[in-house]
């Protein structure tokens, strides 16, 4: 008898609901928009310099439902420049910037993209204006006189540089004053005995006659302008011959570095020395005592953060040798630098959620030795909690999202937050006359903006967000409010869950939860992390979907007997953009022997995938859908010799436990079902009777024994046989019928004595051969001549070796009685 399913009919309404279902998405559906460029929306150089009269365009494109709109923002706030300086399409998204950008203009910009379905922002482009302003001062035509002795050290400075983005490059010149005017210039050579430092200054190792009576000025470079601008300030020297004095090496420069992850580090130590020998001084770098370079100067490319495979920060040792001297040695202390970066899995992302569960969004990050500030996080690009950069929060305002105004309004007498939070602890107030205002307890013009001052503070030191006091690390998230505004106690661990209308944050602001989401909350989150170095930024978007639903779910309970089949269908519904990734995995929970530990022995209950791979391989099947299960119920005879079958029936049937799983990336749903079977009666077992017998491997030990005895006695009886010996050549003669003696006389040895039948008897039993005994070899041929009596003529042997005559006297070994001859 066979328990089977019958899910026809119900397949076929399943199909009708999954289609109507699917139609209905797709009609309904919109998408937010998706950033596409700049690829994988991150800018792929985060800053960009922009050169005096030139144009630039960058590009923004999104997918997404239509219309979409563009803005571009800078410093937070929508761009509102004018149309030479920089605009933007917001039918295209791309921002041109115009010949008259200018160093005002220089900030963060942002691209936001928005639909009816939501808001997506790219992170932020740093954007700046170059700049390469000309050194003060005069003409250059009386330079400063600069008086050295042959054989020492010199440094010229480079004074009064201007300002210049990005920085400078520095080198020297030198010429001579002709007609009131430096001609004849030329780079000046760096190498083993002039070095140009990081700050410009020209170090003369020693200084050589060669020098004299040149006029030198330093000269910078802008990498982006490609202009050089020669300093006003120059300088003659002057050398005089003095005495040489040889000058052990010393250190005369060394300057610590900050560098910012991803950028070249240059590390520098200068020795002065003299050798008249001509010695060559040797600067070997040391990093962990390990050697990394030689010269004045250490490169280091492509910085990174540290971390457990590499680290680079530290101190760096510099030491230079002269000949046998005493090395003289040098630190420079690596400092990197770098804004926020998310951890693994940590940053917000493109996300779809069950309809009825928690969306839940992160934004976790690390800050390699600086302070970050709590996550802002946006919804539709609009502040939910916290601000952009250079603004000040106000608070939550009635919908729960936070009323964010720019930093230069704070404490500017003019209360601008609708809770005038902006104007409170501004310290001591002051009445300023028409056409001013108060800025930081003293008046300046309404024009002119009042400087944020922050102190300087550095890592581990943790800076107020009202710029007014330092914390020491242990201060901070301690439980008190050290800093007066608070802001050395946000985001700490363990505090209390904070509540923005329908949204829910954990207390250090890296978790955002959307409880119980409906199908109309397709949003955008985007996230902003900050520490002294730099921005983090995060986007992503929530898809609501259709939750898995059991269109043919199994029954409770599978009723089954032995030498039965039971079938098991079930089918599903999801999301349209997840029907072809649903899965269909079915477990059992079955009793197994655990093999080892602390409860070797003991039956367990394990969860286990179908069909297993064991014993039991045989009696599940799943087909290729993964739809259907098929169990086969194993048939009990009653009158088995064992009962392997009845345990095997019990192990499926007794109220087992059975679970179907259907499942893809974002849901999955599982329904339990148990197999009971009818109760069957253990099987009789017969006991066997067996007859009293030799065990078999005593009758075959008494087999091998006889064939080791058979085999050896047919080995005596072949040697036996084949045994040396006196062949009886006389008897053998009248046995056939012939008359030896006859034939003797007749043939001349008749006086040849013989040696009868029976006078063979009488020899000693000393003479005959053994078994083992084998004819004892000649040696020359003089022993043959003394088996037959000494001296024989060897005429009388034939060639075969018989006898042509007569035997010549020969004494027997019995003695001397005439016996008959034998062979």
């Amino acid at each position: 008898m066979q328990a089977r399913q019958q899910p026809d009919v119900r397949m076929y309404l399943s199909a009708i609901i999954c289609c109507v279902v699917i139609t209905t998405c797709i009609e309904a559906r919109g998408t937010p928009p998706k950033i596409s460029i700049p690829q994988g929306n991150n800018w792929p150089k985060p800053l960009e310099y922009i050169r005096k009269g030139n144009n630039r365009t960058f590009s923004c494109v999104a997918t997404g439902s239509a219309p979409l709109k563009y803005e571009w923002r800078f410093n937070g706030e929508k761009l509102n420049a004018r149309e030479k300086e920089a605009r933007f399409d917001p039918n295209t998204g791309s921002l041109f910037i115009g010949e008259y950008f200018n160093e005002q203009l220089t900030g963060d910009y942002q691209c936001v993209v928005s639909n009816e379905y939501g808001t997506s922002m790219t992170p932020y482009l740093r954007i700046a204006a170059t700049v390469a302003n000309a050194f003060p001062g005069g003409d250059g035509l009386f330079p400063d006189n600069v008086e050295a002795y042959r054989s020492n050290y010199l440094k010229m400075d480079c004074i009064n540089v201007p300002k210049s983005v990005p920085a400078w490059t520095f080198n020297w010149q030198r010429g001579k004053m002709v007609a009131n005017t430096l001609s004849d210039t030329n780079p000046v050579s760096v190498g083993e005995r002039m070095i140009i430092d990081p700050n410009g200054s020209l170090h003369f190792l020693w200084v050589e006659m060669s020098d004299n009576g040149y006029i030198y000025a330093c000269e910078t470079k802008n990498e982006i302008i490609l202009m050089d601008v020669r300093n006003t300030h120059t300088m003659k020297l002057n050398v005089q011959s003095g005495t040489e004095r040889d000058r052990t090496p010393e250190l005369k420069y060394s300057s610590d570095v900050t560098v910012m992850a991803g950028d070249t580090a240059e590390l520098t130590c200068i020795f002065t020395y003299y050798s008249s020998r001509g010695e060559k001084l040797d600067i070997t770098w040391t990093f962990n005592n390990k050697e990394v370079g030689h010269g004045s100067m250490l490169r280091l490319p492509n910085i990174k953060v540290p971390d457990q495979n590499q680290n680079s920060e530290g101190e760096y040792v510099c030491e230079a040798k002269l000949g046998l001297l005493q090395p003289v040695r040098g630190k420079v202390n690596l400092k990197i630098t770098a804004p926020p970066d998310f951890i693994r899995n940590k940053a917000p992302a493109l996300t779809s959620v069950p309809v009825g569960q928690d969306a839940v969004f992160h934004c976790g990050a690390t800050s390699h030795k600086s302070y970050m500030k709590p996550p802002v996080w946006m919804v539709n690009s609009k502040p939910l909690i916290g601000c952009f950069p250079n603004h000040f929060d106000c608070g939550a305002s009635g919908d729960g999202f936070s009323y964010c105004i720019p930093d230069k309004q704070v404490c500017d007498s003019n209360p601008d937050c609708p809770n005038q939070r902006d104007e409170q602890n501004c310290g001591v107030t002051i009445t300023c006359g028409e056409g001013t205002k108060p800025c930081k307890g003293h008046c300046i013009s309404v024009a002119s903006e009042c400087p944020m001052v922050m102190p300087t503070c550095t890592f581990p030191g943790f800076g107020c967000d009202n710029n007014k006091s330092c914390l020491q690390g242990n201060q901070v998230c301690n439980g008190k409010n050290n800093c007066g505004d608070g802001s050395d106690e946000l985001g700490c661990a363990g505090g209390a869950v904070i509540e923005r209308g329908q949204f829910r944050l954990n207390s250090e602001r890296t978790e955002l939860t959307l409880p119980k989401v409906k199908m109309e909350n397709i949003t955008c989150f985007q996230c902003l992390v900050q520490n002294e170095y730099g921005v983090l930024f995060g986007d992503g978007c929530l898809t609501p979907i259709d939750k898995i639903k059991l269109t043919i779910p199994p029954n409770d309970t599978y009723y089954t007997q032995p030498d039965s089949v039971i079938n098991v269908g079930v089918d599903a519904t999801t999301d349209v953009d997840w029907m072809n990734q649903m899965a269909f995995k079915w477990y059992w929970y079955r009793p197994k022997v655990v093999e080892s530990g602390p409860n070797e022995g003991q039956e367990i209950i394990v969860r286990e995938q179908l069909p297993p791979t064991d014993m039991y391989r045989d009696y599940f099947s799943v087909s290729l859908s993964g739809k259907n299960l098929t169990i086969t119920i194993p048939k009990v005879d009653r009158e088995a010799s064992d009962k392997t079958q009845y345990d095997l029936y019990n192990v499926l049937t007794t109220d087992r436990l059975f679970q179907v799983v259907v499942a893809h990336k974002y849901d999955s749903v599982e329904r339990n079902f148990t197999v009971t079977g009818e109760k069957v009666e253990p099987p009789i077992v017969k006991p066997v009777v067996t007859t009293a017998s030799f065990n078999l491997w005593f009758i075959a030990l008494i087999l091998a024994i006889l064939i080791l005895f058979i085999v050896i006695a047919l080995i005596v009886c072949y040697m036996y046989r084949n045994r040396g010996g006196t062949y009886l050549l006389d008897k053998k003669e009248k046995q056939a019928g012939n008359n030896p003696v006859e034939e003797l006389k007749n043939d001349g040895f008749n006086d040849v004595g013989r040696i009868g039948d029976d006078d063979y008897n009488d020899a000693p039993d000393t003479e005959k051969l053994s078994l083992s005994e084998s004819v004892k070899p000649y040696d020359s041929d003089e022993d043959i001549t003394e088996e037959y009596g000494g001296d024989f003529d060897v005429s009388k042997f034939n060639e075969d070796g018989s006898f042509i005559g007569l035997y010549g006297d020969r004494k027997s070994k019995y003695g001397n009685e005439s016996k008959e001859a034998t062979v």
